[in-house]
């Protein structure tokens, strides 16, 4: 006698009216992912993608806020308007100084703390948690408490400058000349923190195999630094740079806080000469003058994307056989 042998089958997925075929699957699939994701994009669409088109189509318009009767649609003038204005100029040329300094200055203390605590010293792991509390305080309470520091009449700073050293007491604050100095000086003491230590973290993710080849190779201090570890943490470089000049051209809280734009203007960046538009009433030209932002944002992060994508593409294609 012959035996038969049956070829198990996995079973088919049973529907309403009997098996479903595998098309009627894949496409149930797809309408429960769409189902999944539906809520994420309702959440997306009413916080970001909503006030971005009504923003967009206010900056056509003259809308007072005090007197919202008179609003019509000017078309481009709300962006002429900005570009007659010198002062428009004046805060664009500001913020890309503040950010190119600020970030440049960052990122040089940044890489040195970074090598600092890539050393292995007793309470290296106390010291790394105690760097980062900068970053974690709020930016309303740093910019309060710092512009007491530098208060001209009771503030800390003077009183170091004409008790330990015998200087005379100075307007920080209020001195055209170190206004802006001094809001570097904070926003340093802010962020320095948090670039070493995504550039520790990079640091130590080079492979073991490629220090010790490097030690025997005697290629040590700024050499071992130079040709070794900064072109292989080259991306994460990158991304730490696009990271900060982004959030110091939309920086406020800090320069609102501190200075409010003064003296006159010589702290007066693009996030805070928004706001004194919105202050008085102007909806239409303070939603152009974002948008004009928003534009240069864009720019910069396309800059380095485009950058860092021409990088790994070089990387990629030197590691080839």
């Amino acid at each position: 006698m012959t035996a038969v042998t049956v070829e198990a089958r996995p079973p088919r997925a049973a529907g309403p009216s009997g098996p479903l075929r595998p098309g009627a699957v894949a496409r149930q699939q797809r309408r429960t992912a769409y189902l999944l994701l539906a809520p994420c994009v309702i959440i997306l669409l009413a916080l970001a993608i909503f006030p971005l088109i009504f923003s967009g189509t206010l900056s056509f318009k003259v809308d007072s806020l005090y007197n919202p009767d008179i609003a019509r649609f000017v078309g481009w003038r709300n962006y002429n308007d900005l570009f007659d204005d010198r002062r428009f100029w004046n805060s664009i040329e500001l913020t890309v100084m503040w950010s190119a300094i600020v970030v440049s200055i960052q990122m040089v203390l940044g890489f040195f703390l970074a090598v600092l605590l890539d050393r292995k010293m007793r309470g290296a792991g106390l010291l790394r948690t105690l760097i980062i509390i900068p970053v974690f305080v709020s930016p309303i309470a740093m910019g309060l408490t710092w512009r007491f520091i530098f208060e001209p009449v009771s503030g800390l700073a003077n009183w170091i400058l004409n008790t330990g050293f015998g200087l005379e007491k100075w307007t920080w604050l209020s001195h055209k000349d170190t206004a802006l100095a001094t809001l570097m000086f904070v926003d340093c003491w802010q962020w320095t923190p948090f670039i070493a230590l995504i550039l520790l973290a990079g640091m130590q993710s080079i492979s073991p195999e490629i220090t010790e080849a490097a030690r025997l190779d005697r290629v040590r201090g700024i050499t071992y630094y130079w040709r070794i570890v900064i072109p292989l943490i080259r991306p994460v470089i990158m991304v730490v740079i696009l990271i900060r000049l982004v959030d110091s051209i939309r920086i406020f809280d800090l320069n609102f806080i501190m200075t409010k734009g003064g003296p006159g203007s010589s702290t007066l960046l693009a996030s805070v000469y928004d706001y004194t538009i919105f202050e008085q009433g102007h909806l239409g030209l303070m939603a152009a003058y974002g948008f004009l932002i928003l534009i240069l944002i864009n720019i910069v992060v396309l800059a380095f994307l485009n950058t860092l994508y021409r990088t790994e593409k070089a990387a990629r294609a030197a590691d080839a056989p």
